[in-house]
């Protein structure tokens, strides 16, 4: 009897440790399959993050590709790829936020599709084109009072206001002044017809006081650092046939017109910017339907400012012969084409719809206490005049019909956003008495990024593409 308990007492203990060590094995098995899902889970979802952060740096490597850049910021928003399929790492989906700021959100997902990470930025990009580097070039002599302004860009605005970051200038201002005689010589020509001397036009708005070695431009104008990063001054100064160290590239609206061969020896800053000659480019623009031609030189033309307000909202370049006469009684017709006139305002083009404006032979002729605005590229060009005896009557020299050039021109009252050009041997501003209210100042702002949205309305080619992300906008949870 008692042997019988023994075993039955042992026989107990053996199947309580038999299920304690089942269930131990059990449980032990239980946890290992936990951490092996774990695991799994982790390396899952590792797996998901990886697939979308691939996502993003597909779209961050087509930023910096011209030409993909652009097909993909032509098409937005824009999703890749357009399905998902069992075997999709990634989709990733980009929208515009602001005119060049971009929201970017990739969903990855695991191999067996288990698991899916969310990541997101927001990134500024650039889609650069050779345009002009300054708030003002000029192919003569500068004359600037210290209450005009010249802005390289972002200067006393807000980052909210400059729109973005990499919106200045690279120099403050570019000239080539006349590397000859002075200005002021003007032709004599007596009644005979006989000339005797050079026919050269009279510059009197620069002629006070100012020679041709450099620039009259007062730095208290200038808003903006005068010196670089690397401390180069930010005035640069071209000298005869060197317009080519700021050139563009040809643009398309020329096409047809034969290109300069040597861009870099071009003898003219419209040269150097465009890749033709101004009297090619000048019979392209009387001519073609893609420019707004307005001859003030005709007397039976109405109001500038009148005809202005009729150019179609897809029209991008502006050809004005003569002043540009605003008639304070001219009322805003159309928003679209980016004309507009209030009491005190008018202005041509928008952040939107910038316009590359050219004038030939005048500047705009606006009533007191009103100022003329262009946004985008206002070129100015002196027109050439028939010289004329005592008489009245042409001169001709063997057989030659002489002309003569403009030398200066007044931009006061005159603002841009964007880039002011000028081919005039004298560009000045005639601003009279800055405490008199009825006087005009001239303001440019370099904008970058109108000029580059001008530059791709009127179909040039892109130079360069690249981004920058926004500070704090990652999410990957």
């Amino acid at each position: 009897m008692r042997k019988q308990q023994q075993g039955f007492t042992v026989l107990t203990t053996v199947v309580i440790l038999s299920i304690a060590g089942i269930a131990y094995t059990t449980h032990m098995a239980y946890l290992q399959l936990i951490d092996n899902k774990v695991l799994a889970n982790y390396y899952r979802n590792n797996e998901a993050f990886a697939n979308a952060e691939s996502g993003i740096n597909l779209i961050l490597s087509k930023l910096n590709t011209v030409a993909i850049a652009t097909e993909m910021l032509d098409n937005l928003p824009f999703t890749y790829p357009a399905q998902i399929t069992p075997t999709t790492p990634y989709q990733v989906s980009v929208i515009p936020l602001t005119t060049n700021k971009l929201h970017v959100s990739s969903i990855g997902y695991s191999i067996d599709g288990s698991a899916l990470r969310n990541i997101s930025v927001d990134v500024y990009y650039y889609i650069d084109f050779e345009t002009p580097i300054a708030p003002l070039l000029s192919n003569g002599n500068l004359k600037i009072n210290d209450f005009d302004s010249i802005n390289d860009g972002c200067d006393g605005l807000s980052i909210s206001e400059c729109r973005s970051p990499g919106n200045m200038a690279k120099k403050v201002i570019i000239s080539q002044p006349i590397a000859n005689e002075p200005i002021t010589n003007q032709a004599n020509i007596n009644i005979d017809n006989q000339i005797d001397s050079d026919i050269t036009e009279t510059s009197t708005l620069c002629s006070d006081g100012l020679t041709v070695t450099g620039s009259s431009i007062d730095l208290d104008a200038i808003n903006g650092q005068l010196i670089d990063q690397e401390g180069a001054t930010r005035f640069q100064e071209v000298s005869s046939n060197q317009w080519g160290s700021a050139a563009s590239i040809t643009s398309p609206i020329f096409d047809g017109i034969t290109s300069i061969e040597d861009v870099t020896s071009a003898s003219s800053l419209f040269e150097s910017t465009f890749g033709v000659t101004w009297e090619n480019a000048k019979t392209q623009f009387i001519h073609s339907e893609s420019v707004a031609y307005i001859d003030m030189t005709n007397i039976n033309t109405v109001s500038c400012s009148e005809e202005l307000q009729y150019i179609d909202e897809d029209i991008n370049i502006i050809y004005i012969q003569g002043d540009c006469i605003v008639d304070p009684l001219d009322t805003l017709l159309s928003n679209a084409s980016g004309i507009a006139l209030n009491s005190h305002h008018f202005t041509i083009g928008s952040t939107d719809n910038p316009k590359m404006v050219f004038i030939e032979g005048g500047t705009f002729i606006a009533p007191a206490r009103t100022t003329s605005s262009v946004v985008g590229m206002l070129y100015l060009i002196p027109a050439k005049h028939e010289v004329l005896d005592t008489n009245g009557n042409a001169v001709y020299i063997d057989g030659i019909k002489q002309t003569l050039e403009e030398q200066d021109i007044d931009i006061a009252g005159i603002q841009v956003s964007g880039s002011v050009l000028s081919e005039y041997n004298c560009t000045a501003s005639v601003a009279g008495d800055r405490n008199n209210n009825t006087s005009k100042h001239f303001s440019t702002r370099y904008d970058k990024n109108v000029l580059n949205l001008l530059y791709k309305r009127l179909g040039m080619i892109p130079s360069e593409s690249h981004y920058q992300l926004v500070a704090g906008t990652w999410r990957d949870f």
